[in-house]
């Protein structure tokens, strides 16, 4: 059996996510659709190439199965900035979704590293990210974000379908996989990072899965927890 909280959000570490309901989330992710332009603390990064369409995980830059299927957390939505210099990030600035009104900031507030080389693509990116995990019985968590604006565009697809979901009280929690596609802009041809959901399913059974009281199987057919028997008191 797995350990893991009711929120399944471990995996931010010291980040204290909002305690929201479904409808306080799909206003946020409303509000997102309308205005949006290694390890650390026992997280996993994963990072994606727009080059080669690769995901890479962690320190040792592990390849990740695109059959592999992982648990992904609304509650995780994350924005941000993050600057580019000499192909690699010199600053990053995360809040999440449902704080924007509290953590944001603007982009004319952000710190100054420039000179920067417009042609490189340097300086600084809105950036998105969520976090999932795995579904191979060590529920290891995973961050994904990324600042291309293919890749931005793909995550703001998913926090799209989360939010519609909410809306009408449908499962809004989504088993996904990371996989890729091609796609062609000024003569250039890349790679923009896709993530095909398998299911979606509840917070009750995402959490009775994590427990052992669900299989994987289960949890994708949408099969319901089993309710616990209520404790008749001794005389």
């Amino acid at each position: 059996m797995v350990e893991t909280d009711k929120s399944l959000t471990a995996f931010l570490g010291s980040t204290n996510l909002p305690d929201l309901t479904d409808e306080d989330m799909a206003l946020s992710l409303q509000d997102h659709e309308d205005e949006s332009p290694s390890l650390s603390g026992g997280v996993a990064y994963l990072s994606f190439s727009g080059k080669t369409g690769n995901y890479s995980l962690g320190r040792n830059k592990d390849d990740v199965d695109p059959e592999e299927l992982f648990l992904l957390e609304p509650k995780s939505f994350i924005e941000g900035w993050i600057c580019w210099k000499s192909n690699k990030p010199v600053a990053r600035i995360e809040w999440s979704l449902y704080q924007r009104k509290a953590q944001a900031v603007a982009k004319n507030d952000l710190e100054d590293f420039g000179p920067y080389r417009k042609n490189m693509g340097e300086g600084w990116r809105p950036l998105l990210g969520f976090g999932v995990m795995t579904t191979d019985g060590q529920a290891t968590p995973i961050k994904f974000t990324a600042s291309s604006t293919s890749a931005c565009n793909s995550i703001s697809d998913m926090f799209k379908q989360a939010k519609q979901r909410m809306q009408v009280s449908e499962p809004s929690m989504p088993i996904i996989s990371f996989d890729s596609e091609p796609f062609t802009a000024q003569e250039q041809t890349n790679q923009k990072p896709l993530f095909p959901v398998e299911s979606w399913v509840t917070r009750a059974a995402a959490t009775a899965y994590f427990e052992g009281s669900l299989t994987l199987d289960e949890l994708i057919e949408g099969k319901a927890p089993k309710k616990k028997r209520a404790r008749t008191k001794k005389k």
